[in-house]
Order: C-alpha cells, then structure tokens, then sequence
C-alpha cells in the first residue's frame, strides 16, 4: 500500500497537478504526461509586419486578400539546425508563417514571395500575398499571425507576433477588438502536422500583456476533458503517452484568482493521432 501510495505522489509532482490526485484515475495520469521543455534559439533579428488588411479597412467580397512582410526569416526552410527537428513531428511546408482569422485554427503561409531571393541568396524584406482560404461572413474579423519552425514552435521576441482587425462588408456595431489586455492565442498541437505515437507531440502558444508565474497568470492545460496542469512558464511542452485517434487539447487562461474574460482566452482544438 505504500509502494501505491508513493508512485501517486510521483506522478502528481510530474504532471505538476494543482488538485488532489484521485487513485480512480491514477492510471490516465501516468499514461499521459506534460513536459516543459527549453524554447528553440531564436533570432531578435526577425520583424515581422502586416500590410493588408490594414487596421479598421473595409473589404468587399470572398476571398479576402492578404499581405504581410517578414525580415531575417526564410519560410520553406527545414529547421534541421535545431534538435527539436528530430524529436518532435515536422510538416513538409518547413518554416511558415502561421495565421489566425477570428479564433479559428491557424492555416500556415509560405506562398511565393512578392519580392524574392536577390542573386546573394538574402531573403530580408520579403512581403508575400495570398488568399484567406475560406469564405468570411458580413462583419468584424481579427487576425493574428506569427512565424514558426517546420516542427510547429511559434518565434516569440517582440517583434514577431503581428495583429490586425478588418471588416467584410457592412461595418454594423461590431465594437473595435482590444488587443491590449491579456490574451491566449492557441498554436500547437494541430491538423497541420501528422502525429503519431512514436514522437511527442509538441504544445505551444502565444500569451500577450501578461507574465506567467506560480502565483500569478498560468495557462490551464486539459485533455479530452480532464485537467493536467497549470502551465506557469511561457515555453513549449511535450505531452507524452497520447493514444491513436482524436483527442481534444483545450487552453484557458486564468489569472491569480479567476479565468481571464475574453474570446481568445479558451480554446480547445481536436487533434488526430494517426498511427
């Protein structure tokens, strides 16, 4: 009994939990674990910019366009340079930039760029244009984009996370977005990379006008409806043991005492273990 007793406290100080663990579950607990793990190195070189829609436009029609410009950063690229290439899955798009329309899941960009590669192989001030890949209704839309590695890992220095809103059609009395509070903004895991049980599958994100810490802003991580942690640093993490099949990744965010209100700030997403 003791032996018992003993690996559910391990398990708990592994998984981080921030509620008594319950030894009718003790078994999915160990099954799956969350890991935080160093962020890959990154350059402060990288600027990242949105050009269309510009801020409050008016557009007319599907599909909309749009345009942003990215410095220092080459899209297309394998991220082999890193050790995260070989642990976790990668998608055959290699580096992108990720893009968020409302609080849909991400769709990622490497389109030809306007402005190519000059004949010395640089790739800085490259704009590139391309359609949002679904229709739109009538009204207010935000958007959200940041650049990525070919394994998923979102780039987190000031300058590489752009935000915009823009109207399709008729403006109405959509109120103007606020993005200078705290928000979440989702990335990883999604059903843009093929996972499998073989590797882990990497959890990533984005936070704005917080801090994360144990006494403070955390990310609440729950899986298939079951709360695993609270996630009190801002860097990527691996969850481990996850079966073949869907499962449903859900974010919240919360503050030292209550969820943060806000849209963006609860989102759960369906990911597929293939095989």
């Amino acid at each position: 009994m003791r032996l018992i007793f003993a690996a559910l406290i391990l398990s708990g100080s592994i998984l981080g939990m921030n509620r008594p663990i319950d030894a009718s579950d003790s078994s999915e607990i160990q099954d799956v674990r969350v890991m935080a793990v160093p962020r890959t190195p990154e350059s402060n070189t990288v600027i990242l910019k949105l050009a269309m829609p510009k801020s409050a436009d008016s557009v007319d029609g599907n599909p909309v366009w749009m345009q942003f410009r990215i410095d220092g950063y080459s899209l297309g690229s394998s991220s082999s340079q890193f050790v995260r290439a070989d642990e976790a899955a990668v998608s055959d798009l290699g580096q992108t930039v990720h893009v968020i329309i409302d609080n849909r899941p991400y769709f990622p960009v490497k389109e030809p760029a306007i402005n190519p590669f000059n004949e010395e192989g640089w790739y800085y001030t490259t704009s590139y244009r391309f359609k949002i890949p679904f229709a739109l209704e009538e009204g207010l839309h935000t958007i959200r984009i940041f650049p990525a590695r070919s394994f998923g890992e979102s780039l987190k220095e000031e300058n590489t996370f752009a935000t915009g809103y823009f109207y399709l059609g008729d403006r109405g009395s959509s109120p103007r977005p606020n993005f200078s509070k705290p928000y979440l903004t989702y990335n990883e895991p999604s059903d843009q990379i093929r996972l499998t049980t073989k590797q882990p599958v990497l959890l990533d994100f984005l936070i704005a006008h917080c801090d994360l810490s144990p006494d403070g802003y955390r990310v609440r991580l729950s899986i298939d409806g079951k709360v695993m942690r609270d996630l009190t640093s801002w860097q990527p993490y691996y969850i481990y043991g996850l079966s073949k099949g869907k499962h449903k990744i859900r974010l919240e965010l919360f503050d030292e005492k209550t969820k943060v209100p806000g849209e963006f700030n609860d989102v759960e997403r369906t990911i597929v273990i293939s095989s």
